[in-house]
């Protein structure tokens, strides 16, 4: 999983900055659409992937597909409404945009291969496209699911926190610390990321490929 893969860097740290930037903005945008203004003040309800760039998790795509991007700050206790609720579309905005950006992409690569289009560009220009389209597909499907993962501080511990009721909220609350601890198991194990993240990977990348038939 983890290598220095210099061929695609170029094409993986675009399509990484596409995915962060648009993540982090989903966010931003749901929750200030509800009534907190913490990220808007924090200027975060942007696309410009300067306010969003985490540079350890940055510096993490040179070893593959992998990497982070900076944490959006959220107070629920300006949300309008049902403060638990609002918190569930906050978290599954993120993950749920990456899976509409990984349809899009994949529009965009059966398009480019089904026409004529790239025939006119420059090899460079149709390379670059082509390759950036394909680990942008790539990369938004694995933010979609590893994002999805009930563990903190993923948006899926935060889905399943709030879905859940009150008396579950210690629960969570004592786990929060342990995990980092638990993503460097599911990464550094042999067989267990095969598991909770792989085959999930290949369920939604079948799923959407199945949309374009």
């Amino acid at each position: 999983m983890f290598n220095f893969d210099w061929d695609s860097l170029l094409y993986r740290i675009i399509a990484f900055v596409i995915a962060f930037s648009i993540h982090e903005w989903a966010h931003a945008f749901v929750a200030y659409k509800l009534g907190d203004n913490t990220a808007k003040n924090e200027g975060r309800l942007t696309l410009n992937p300067i306010s969003h760039v985490e540079p350890i998790g940055m510096l993490m795509i040179l070893f593959g597909p992998f990497g982070w991007a900076r944490p959006v700050p959220v107070n629920m206790f300006h949300f309008r409404g049902n403060r638990r609720l609002g918190m569930v579309f906050v978290a599954i905005a993120g993950p749920l945009t990456n899976l509409i950006l990984a349809f899009l992409f994949l529009q965009a690569g059966w398009y480019l291969a089904t026409t004529d289009v790239m025939n006119t560009w420059p090899a460079w220009a149709a390379t670059l496209v082509s390759n950036t389209i394909t680990w942008s597909f790539a990369i938004n499907v694995a933010l979609f699911v590893f994002n999805l993962l009930p563990v903190a501080p993923l948006d899926g511990s935060k889905i399943f926190r709030y879905i859940l009721p009150r008396r579950f909220d210690s629960f969570f609350e004592r786990m929060e610390p342990y995990g980092m601890f638990v993503l460097l198991l599911l990464i550094f194990i042999p067989g267990l990321g095969s598991i909770v993240l792989y085959q999930p990977y290949e369920w939604v990348q079948n799923a959407l490929f199945s949309l374009m038939r």
